[in-house]
């Protein structure tokens, strides 16, 4: 039995025939990001859903202002109750990642919230949490559930998970009804290193280049001035990849190391 689940978690983008490509929200402490800082964080003190979630990611990248992941939870949570999904699915992998405010409850809860609308890779992080029981109680029902929600998404990292437990699977493949079906339904491939793949799509794959971040901040700021409080994360005319509190920072390159280093040690047993 295959005891290794070789789990890339770099790259939280699905692959879709339209790319988006957007710029990603990095650490800043210049004045120009300062002043940007301090706008949100009055849109925030209005009760601006968008800005409660905009202010949670510069708190936790650092963009205007110094890290501070309590106040990032904070006002990322002020936007997760008001069902902003961004900020949902924050607050979770947070919750799951961080040293200091692992909440492994609130992590389940919120990425269970996101799964349910198939927001980003919310399915493929908690199949690979439930096939296991490195971190919550192994429950394969779920697991199964799950892994079958982001097979049916395409998760691109799926392919190699699946091959390193291969025969495990294949043991159990009662326990995986709605996966095996899945799979059997749309088959993985051999790439030429002879490892599992998605097929090819014949579908040609354009990347579009989103508006600056400034622009998306400047015109997140006018709606804090013409509109009351929103409540989630769909702005008007606006498409969530338009959308600030939709860039994620990625949730920081040490974060995204950190839930590496941790789930690299998951196995799977029967």
């Amino acid at each position: 039995m295959n005891n290794k689940l070789a789990m890339i978690l770099i790259g939280l983008i699905s692959v879709f025939s339209l790319a988006v490509s957007a710029e990603e929200i990095v650490e800043c402490q210049s004045d120009y990001c300062v002043n940007y800082f301090k706008k949100f964080k009055m849109g925030a003190k209005r009760g601006y859903v968008q800005a409660n979630a905009t202010l949670g990611q510069f708190y936790y990248i650092g963009y205007g202002t110094d890290k501070n992941e309590d106040k990032a939870l904070k006002y990322l949570h002020k936007a997760a109750v008001k069902g902003e999904s961004s900020s949902q699915y924050l607050v979770g992998v947070i919750s799951l990642v961080s040293e200091k405010n692992r909440d492994l409850k609130k992590a389940i809860k919120y990425l269970e919230k996101v799964a349910k609308k198939n927001y980003k890779d919310a399915n493929y992080l908690l199949g690979t949490l439930y096939i296991n029981d490195k971190m919550v109680a192994k429950d394969l029902t779920k697991a199964d559930f799950y892994l079958a929600k982001a097979y049916q998404q395409k998760d691109k990292r799926l392919p190699e998970l699946l091959q390193s437990i291969d025969q495990s699977l294949q043991d159990n493949a009662k326990n995986f009804p709605k996966l095996m079906a899945a799979m059997e339904k749309r088959p993985l491939v051999k790439d030429k290193n002879n490892d599992l793949a998605w097929p090819k799509s014949h579908i040609e794959i354009i990347t579009v280049r989103t508006a600056p971040l400034t622009t998306l901040f400047d015109e997140q700021l006018v709606t804090f001035k013409r509109r009351k409080k929103t409540t989630g994360s769909k702005l008007q005319g606006k498409t969530c990849d338009e959308q600030v509190g939709c860039y994620q920072a990625r949730l920081g390159r040490q974060a995204i190391d950190t839930f590496f280093n941790i789930t690299s040690a998951y196995s799977y047993s029967n």
